[in-house]
């Protein structure tokens, strides 16, 4: 053991100390990096973050799952993998930064990188596998050159030499190695207490033709995310079969059908099925989600007695907890809004209207964060409402109350882009979103960011128009239009049939080509001329490290002072917001002087969640669970958070790599929450110029920070709540709207027509004209 140790431990000594101190310095940061950083957001530790809700070595579910998906034995033991990575990059690099077991730590974290490099970030190309090529390159170096002088294994080594085995005895070693050696075992049982599961697939594909075959792929084994599992035909109905037994300890599979190698349900959510101890069959319609019949929703009816129930509970905890309820409206008005949406419940009890008024009611207290989530409902609302062929066939563009075709999914090729749409089954457009507007979330009265989010462009996820439109107006099978060609004047009348989402989606992607579906499809970067470059982000969303956004960005930044280009546009029209860190590190790049960064003002309405909420409530930390010892001070019945758990004062200051051309910000009525706090901070910086339209967000503040996912108890409705009031002080009186650009310029119905981008055209013309 002492011949191990000693040659684990002996390291390669530089010729002189600052050569020592020169490869210590990668050593070090890395390690840090690695443990405090990148490590400890997935792998619980004592510095792990709050917000990770993690305990101390548990590994994070959703690196469970991206380690499952890289198929093959990966899959088949996703957790013991996932924590090996996890724990290899936390305490495997706090091992490196102090040069303990160096060599070993290396060893491991040498095949984390490799199985990162392969299999994770391979076909995102050279830029996001940079920082698993840096680590790599770092840990190979000291796999073969040890800690060097500067490093625990060098004492350790030296004390080894003359006998002196430190001051733990040989037994305590082996003691010490046993445990680990449990840790493993235990690991190993964690993984092996699977069962076996099968589940009968079927799926119907007798509306598609020339199909040669049909397969499915999943998140679990035997099925993989990057191979087919085919099915067959075997009585030739058009119907694919597959019976698939799972060995696994997980409760669902998540999975998609493909017909002749492509795959269904793009830019949507994976099917999901449910084990249960018997064998489970799923029957499935190819490219669409499942969802209730009529005589299926007539049975989904609440009782007058159910609703008393939810109404009861929606007040209790909206009041307790919503940091800004009375905000834009006071306790006796609120008081009328709950009493209205019970009386609007028991008048028309069926599930999807229940939705609606839920939605109604939330949309009153004018917080963009405060609305009943499509994404957060489940497959109840889902197959009530949100899965059905009830929704337009084609996307449009709106201009302030007007909306314009923009691509045709229908079968009508009278529809073209450009076309006005003046009513839509004999009701105006303007009365139409009029009406729509009125389920829908905004911050304070910014009424025109309510408008925004009723847009369907094809790319969302979820559509509220979509799922409004038959809450209002009732469910259609087809849409009557009246159309207005602005060219000639004339008008024509169009009829077309309804759709589902999934099927309007794949009909755009085989007429139009790929849609930006995913957060990195909204990331562009443009050398439009010599003078000038446009950075465009779609979402702030990079939460799930879909792809290194730092490299990213870091290389447009290389690219733009290795070229001199004079003007930077950076453009966030369309982008709602998501980690507000993206916007920070951007305005840190062009920053050109010092700059005094206001601290942000963070209250809450309580100090504590009663036990009682807990059945109704949840989120994904611990942290707003309770606040005693997070406060400042208390006013005007609000608790001001201490500044550390808060967006405290900060000075930027102007780098020597940082961009020194001007700079130009886009912006429009979608920016809210992280967008329209970008936009508020570089209002602030005498480099950069806001063009466009005013933000969506709020100068009063915003609500956010943490968010409580409320589940009504019998209708099972969920309602997100925001935690924490967010203000940031101006030296200008804050108004009860959004940021305004120094330069408004406001789209153009023929230039859409035409194909042209107002507001980039003139802001470049602008540019050479200045």
């Amino acid at each position: 053991m002492k011949l191990l140790l000693e040659k684990l431990t002996r390291s390669t000594r530089q010729s002189n100390l600052p050569n020592d101190i020169a490869i210590a310095i990668p050593r070090v940061f890395c390690g840090l990096l690695l443990a405090f950083s990148l490590g400890a957001s997935k792998f619980g530790m004592p510095w792990s973050p709050e917000a990770s809700n993690l305990s101390l070595f548990e590994v994070s579910d959703w690196f469970v799952e991206d380690v499952s998906n890289f198929g093959g034995i990966f899959a088949a033991l996703p957790l013991l993998f996932a924590w090996l990575a996890a724990a290899s990059e936390a305490i495997g690099g706090l091992c490196l930064a102090l040069g303990l077991k160096t060599r070993v730590s290396s060893f491991f974290l040498i095949v984390t990188m490799l199985v990162a490099i392969f299999f994770q970030q391979w076909d995102n190309g050279l830029w996001a596998m940079l920082p698993a090529l840096g680590f790599l390159w770092v840990s190979l170096y000291n796999l073969i050159m040890g800690s060097g002088r500067l490093g625990l294994d060098y004492i350790i080594s030296n004390r080894l030499k003359n006998d002196r085995l430190l001051t733990t005895p040989i037994n305590q070693i082996n003691g010490r190695v046993k445990t680990v050696g449990h840790i493993l075992v235990f690991l190993m049982i964690c993984t092996a207490d699977a069962q076996e599961k099968n589940v009968s697939f079927k799926v119907d594909t007798k509306n598609f033709e020339d199909v040669n075959t049909v397969s499915i792929r999943g998140n679990i084994a035997p099925l993989s995310q990057k191979e087919d599992y085919k099915l067959v035909d075997n009585d030739g109905d058009g119907v694919y079969e597959a019976s698939i037994d799972f060995n696994t300890s997980k409760r669902n599979v998540k999975f998609k059908f493909l017909i002749n190698g492509q795959a269904e349900l793009q830019g949507s959510d994976n099917r999901v099925i449910w084990f249960k101890d018997e064998p489970v069959s799923g029957n499935y319609i190819y490219n669409e989600f499942n969802y209730y019949n009529q005589e299926e929703l007539d049975k989904l009816v609440f009782t007058d007695k159910q609703i008393e129930e939810d109404i009861a509970v929606l007040k209790e905890i909206v009041q307790y907890i919503h940091p800004n309820v009375y905000k834009f409206r006071d306790s006796i008005a609120l008081q009328e809004d709950f009493q209205l949406l019970e009386e609007e419940m028991k008048r028309n009890p069926e599930l999807t209207k229940v939705y609606g008024a839920v939605s109604k009611f939330a949309a009153k207290i004018k917080c963009s964060h405060t609305f009943t989530n499509p994404w957060n409902q489940g497959g109840f609302m889902e197959k009530a409402n949100f899965y059905h062929p009830d929704k337009i066939p084609f996307t449009f563009n709106r201009i302030g109350k007007r909306l314009f075709i923009d691509k045709n999914a229908s079968e009508n090729t009278q529809l073209r882009k450009g076309l006005e749409i003046i009513t839509i089954n004999h009701i105006a457009t303007d009365d139409v979103l009029s009406r729509l507007a009125e389920y829908v979330t905004s911050d304070g009265n910014n009424y025109e960011k309510k408008l925004e989010r009723l847009a369907v462009t094809g790319e969302e996820k979820f559509s509220m128009f979509d799922i409004f439109y038959p809450i209002e107006f009732g469910t259609q099978k087809t849409f009557s239009l009246r159309l207005k060609d602005l060219n000639t004047g004339k008008e024509s009348q169009a009829v077309v049939n309804s759709i589902s989402k999934t099927n309007r989606t794949k009909l755009l992607i085989e007429r139009y080509g790929k849609l930006d579906t995913s957060v990195k499809d909204g990331w562009n970067f443009e050398i439009i001329n010599k003078d000038i470059a446009r950075l465009s982000i779609k979402s702030f969303s990079v939460h799930r490290n879909e792809f290194d956004w730092k490299a990213y960005l870091d290389n447009v930044f290389i690219q733009l002072n290795d070229k001199s280009i004079p003007n930077f546009i950076i453009d966030i029209r369309g982008n709602e917001g998501g980690q507000g860190e993206v916007g920070q590190y951007i305005l840190e790049r062009v920053v050109q002087k010092q700059l005094k960064v206001t601290a942000m003002q963070s209250s809450v309405r309580y100090l504590n969640i009663p036990s009682g909420f807990k059945n109704h409530i949840n989120t994904w930390a611990k942290f707003p669970y309770d606040f005693n010892g997070k406060i400042e001070t208390q006013k005007e019945g609000r608790y001001f958070l201490k500044e550390k758990y808060s967006v405290g004062e900060k000075i930027m200051k102007p780098k020597k790599d940082n961009y020194n051309g001007k700079v130009f910000l886009m912006t429009d009525a979608s920016n809210s929450s992280a967008t329209h706090l970008m936009a508020t901070y570089a209002k602030q910086m005498d480099n950069i110029t806001l063009v466009g339209q005013e933000t969506g967000g709020n100068q009063l503040g915003t609500n956010g920070g943490y968010m409580f996912f409320l589940r009504l108890p019998n209708t099972k409705v969920e309602l997100d709540i925001p935690v924490i009031h967010q203000y940031v002080p101006t030296s200008q009186k804050p108004i009860d709207g959004g940021v305004k650009p120094h330069i408004s310029i406001e789209k153009n119905a023929q230039d859409f027509i035409n194909n042209q981008d107002t507001e980039l055209n003139t802001l470049i013309t602008l540019i050479k004209t200045k």
